[in-house]
């Protein structure tokens, strides 16, 4: 699988939490990731045009499965693992 371009944003009320979405999609149009889990309701950019590497690791995030999400669903949520 080829790298994505991603924007990542990082929950307000929990700073655990993040949310991976195609570059330039507005997350303020997204309902699916609130239905989830609240903390998803309110979000700040934390990366821009991230170039996502589904085979790489990133702080104990399944990054296989984040990809596979994007492609799905355009959203993907996890939390970082120190």
């Amino acid at each position: 699988m080829s790298q994505l371009s991603v924007d990542l944003y990082q929950s307000v009320t929990d700073p655990e939490k993040f949310m991976a979405v195609p570059s330039g999609t507005d997350p303020a149009e997204l309902t699916g990731p609130m239905v989830f889990d609240r903390d998803y309701g309110q979000v700040v950019r934390y990366r821009q045009g991230f170039e996502f590497d589904p085979t790489q690791d990133y702080a104990g995030a399944n990054a296989a499965k984040i990809a596979a999400d994007i492609l799905t669903v355009r959203w993907a949520l996890y939390r970082r693992d120190a």
